[in-house]
């Protein structure tokens, strides 16, 4: 009979996912230390359009997000496999990160539509 409760690979999946998140946060971390010494002396603007004001209410709106996810995470233990979770950081902290992804994926699809819309919108007008 096979045991579903904890898989073979569990270990190599959680090594993998580490060093993946590792390899994000460094990446992140030089990315944005690169575009700063970049645009040092512009003051945030390419081309007239302000990227470094578009990148701080960026960057302050996922900290708003993750702020509200967390304070509306819930609780409420879970039972997975028979054990019970009940830990409120960890509780919290996983509801936050997949509200979160929830909620930009939501507004990016939305971007992604009125952009379509006002893009075909200004094509047929331009044809007329």
């Amino acid at each position: 009979m096979i045991n579903y409760e904890s898989p073979v690979y569990v270990d190599i999946v959680l090594y993998t996912i580490y060093a993946l998140l590792a390899a994000a946060v460094l990446l992140t971390a030089w990315s944005a230390v690169r575009a700063r010494a970049m645009h040092r002396g512009d003051g945030g603007t390419e081309n007239g359009i302000p990227v470094g004001r578009i990148a701080w209410l960026t960057g302050g709106m996922l900290v708003l997000t993750l702020a509200l996810t967390w304070l509306t995470a819930s609780t409420q233990p879970l039972n997975i496999n028979g054990r019970t979770y009940s830990d409120t950081f960890w509780l919290r902290a996983s509801d936050m990160l997949i509200n979160t992804a929830l909620i930009l994926i939501a507004v990016v699809t939305l971007l992604v539509a009125v952009t379509g819309i006002v893009t075909l919108w200004r094509d047929r007008r331009a044809e007329d």
